[in-house]
């Protein structure tokens, strides 16, 4: 099983477990293009980065004031580049360096937001992603 596909089912298992209305829960989206708005942008919620198949990172954007979302990708994850008046975002080096070149969101309702850190905990002890272990000991 790839793990773009064990990242979607750990995500089901998680809000089977902790979402009383399983039709209407948050999904993952994998169809950024490196342009335009970051999909649940505004939203409190996690990311994944990806090197082709493989997940190398899960994190969290918490929302609110901070602009969900894109304000924790704009700090830590990408950067703009610009070629005429055309931009797109890539990868900050520290991300380019790892081959990350897919990125996928998932948001949660304002009033859920609480549940997104529950969720980067849970993805990130089931899944071991290499880049969530830097810097932990035990791991």
């Amino acid at each position: 099983m790839n793990l773009k596909q064990m990242l979607i089912e750990r995500t089901d298992e998680f809000f089977e477990r902790h979402w009383s209305d399983n039709q209407n829960c948050p999904t993952w989206n994998f169809d950024w293009q490196w342009r335009g708005a970051v999909p649940n942008y505004l939203l409190p919620g996690l990311y994944a980065l990806f090197k082709d198949e493989e997940l190398v990172y899960i994190g969290l954007g918490r929302g609110g004031a901070e602009r969900g979302l894109s304000a924790r990708l704009e700090r830590h994850v990408l950067k703009i580049e610009k070629c005429g008046n055309d931009k797109w975002y890539v990868p900050q080096p520290m991300w380019a360096e790892l081959g990350v070149n897919r990125l996928a969101t998932i948001g949660f309702p304002a009033d859920y937001g609480y549940l997104a850190p529950a969720l980067e905990d849970y993805l990130i002890e089931r899944l071991n992603p290499p880049a969530n272990r830097v810097g932990k000991r035990g791991k």
